[in-house]
């Protein structure tokens, strides 16, 4: 029997204690029958997909072959997150995130390389379709499991290999779809597929994952809600048959968008179809928004809530101040290896009045506070609630901070006052690049949505990241449906139109439904859509850097002038009734950014790309 190449011998993290067998050299004498014809061994060597090691090294760190989850690519690397490449949020220590929003990426090219430890998205990727398409192929080999778990596994199978490429074709564009485990000495000779394509691809996958899931009784992996075992199965972090509609809903809307669109409406059509149907199973099986009270804990507090339909779970030990409230909450000050996400008044603008009213450009402030619902000098009053649950701004109230976070400055001492976090000063606000080397906000704003507003040993918790829920579908679903049917349209059969999807995220947060003069037609309704789609999915899930891109907004987005908002104390008076003199201003030149065509993907590693000989790479920027 063939003995496992490298690629195959996939470090098992299951367990801390000691190495386990796949940690060993291929000259032990492990061959793939040890490995693929006992259950328990399958099952180890298919987890790794999860939470495995390459057993790969490079300074001194193994390379992590997690599953493309937006946050972990994040915190595996606290020099910058993909936020910070957009406009929607500046990163606070001046580093690679600067220079890449500018368009100047050059040697930051190997954050994506194979032989980092940062970031190694391709390596990992094709590393994951290897090990699925190796447990498809050797299935039959397995003499001592249940069909229903083999069906389980095989479910996962497909449903990692088609995420593997979806995470690749919406960082790099059209790929290889590799259906087969290819072995060092083949010709990796497949033709380039293009994002369409690839997308579509995908799309096939998982409904053979659902398939393989409804076979198993996994189409949902914990019980209904209100019956025992809700939320408490020992396996929730992996994927269901619910997550493999959610998921081919989601390839198909990125199929369908701007930047990918091959047949016009009917790519909407089919991309609505299949929302539907993933809504339509999704609340046959109990899925359901939570209520408002209880929308933070879709991303920390608690492992898992009824409105995620897949989410990976950290737990609550890496959860600390110098690690992950460095990064996207409590800003980085005493902590130079994190950079921190501090939000621009651009993006902070797209959180209407509580009135529903726009306030994303000029005209729309000015029509607000002639309406009465905006005071440019109260500007965090009358606003969507998400704002405050999602930016941190000058008078936030956090848990750690009862009196209110500090940004401001104080000209009667000439200086950015402290504020008592968990009775430890701390300072948040600066004067605007004079100290590029720490995490502190050029914009006056920090991420508050990922932070539970404490301090040491208090903010330890857990955290989640959301990879589908139940928000996203409803926002798919109205964008699909828009595009192809109207803001008044539906589609799959289900009695729920456009507006109606947007209005149950917006009703829940508190929001008034989508105002009337937007519904009439369907490129009003767009611009809607795609607001409330910042606005709730903010900080999760990469999705605004990728919306941006498939809706082809980023040359507008992107060459912006971004500001931030610089807050002076003042006497209180009806023009302040805050007592504070709100200024917008440009944030420091060196942090503005920058837009070519070239950034709606990364160039490929050259290592990977040149294994492909029809493989044609993207520009490099």
């Amino acid at each position: 029997m063939k003995k496992l190449i490298l690629s195959l011998l996939l470090a098992c993290c299951i367990s801390a204690q000691g190495c386990h067998y796949l940690d060993m050299d291929p000259e032990t004498g492990l061959d793939e029958n040890q490995v693929f014809s006992t259950w328990d061994n399958f099952k180890a060597y298919f987890n790794n997909v999860y939470e495995g090691r390459t057993g790969q090294k490079s300074s001194g760190d193994n390379i992590n072959i997690k599953l493309g989850y937006p946050l972990y690519i994040d915190f595996n690397d606290r020099r910058f997150t993909w936020n910070s490449l957009t406009d929607m949020c500046d990163a606070g220590r001046w580093l690679r995130a600067q220079q890449i929003k500018a368009g100047a990426l050059g040697a930051n090219v190997t954050e994506w390389t194979t032989t980092t430890s940062r970031r190694p998205i391709s390596y990992s990727m094709f590393r994951i379709i290897r090990v699925a398409n190796k447990c498809i192929e050797n299935i039959g080999m397995v003499q001592n499991a249940k069909q229903i778990d083999k069906d389980d596994l095989i479910g996962q199978a497909h449903f990692v290999r088609a995420f593997a490429h979806f995470t690749l074709c919406r960082i790099f564009g059209g790929m290889p779809y590799i259906d087969k485990a290819l072995e060092a000495d083949d010709s990796w000779d497949m033709t380039r597929l293009s994002a369409w394509e690839t997308y579509a691809r995908c799309a096939e996958d998982l409904d053979r994952a659902y398939d393989y899931f409804v076979a198993a009784g996994k189409v949902r992996r914990d019980a209904l809600p209100g019956s025992e075992g809700h939320l408490t199965s020992s396996d929730m972090a992996y994927p269901n048959g619910i997550a493999a509609k959610a998921l081919k809903a989601r390839c198909l809307v990125y199929a369908a968008s701007e930047l990918n669109n091959l047949h016009g409406q009917s790519d909407w059509q089919d991309a609505a179809d299949a929302c539907a149907e993933a809504i339509r199973l999704a609340q046959q099986y109990g899925y359901d928004l939570v209520p408002f009270t209880e929308w933070n804990s879709n991303f920390y507090g608690t492992k898992y809530t009824n409105e995620h339909i897949w989410a990976w779970n950290y737990g609550s030990s890496k959860i600390n101040t110098t690690t992950w409230s460095a990064h996207f909450g409590y800003p980085a000050s005493n902590y130079t290896n994190a950079s921190g996400d501090c939000p621009t008044q651009n993006f902070v603008d797209r959180f209407e009045t509580l009135d529903g009213d726009p306030l994303l450009t000029e005209a729309d402030r000015a029509a607000a506070a002639a309406a009465g619902h905006y005071n440019e000098q109260d500007p965090y009053t009358n606003r969507d609630p998400r704002l405050d649950k999602t930016i941190l701004h000058d008078g936030s109230v956090v848990a750690g901070c009862p009196a209110g976070i500090n940004i401001h400055y104080d000209p009667a001492t000439g200086t950015y006052p402290t504020s008592s976090l968990n009775n430890n000063a701390r300072t948040f606000g600066i004067a605007w690049g004079s100290n590029d080397s720490k995490g502190y906000s050029n914009t006056g704003y920090y991420v508050n949505k990922l932070w539970n507003g404490a301090l040491g040993t208090a903010a330890a918790h857990q955290h989640t990241d959301p990879l589908i829920r139940m928000a996203e579908l409803y926002l798919n679903y109205a964008e699909a449906v828009n595009e192809a049917y109207g803001p008044n349209g539906s589609a799959g059969g289900l009695d729920l139109t456009a507006v109606e999807a947007v209005n149950k995220v917006r009703s829940r947060a508190g929001m008034p439904g989508v105002l009337d003069r937007f519904t009439g037609d369907a490129a009003s309704m767009r611009e809607r859509i795609r607001n409330e789609r910042c606005v709730e999915l903010a900080f999760e899930g990469h999705h605004y850097y990728y919306d941006i891109r498939r809706w082809k907004i980023a040359p507008q987005t992107m060459t912006q002038t971004l500001t931030g908002i610089y807050i002076e104390k003042t006497d209180v008076s009806a023009e302040y009734p805050r007592g504070r003199r709100y200024i917008r201003r440009a944030i420091p030149s060196n942090r503005q950014a920058n837009w070519k065509n070239a950034m709606y993907y990364l160039p490929f590693p050259t290592e990977e790309a040149n294994k492909m000989q029809n493989f044609v790479n993207n520009e490099l920027w």
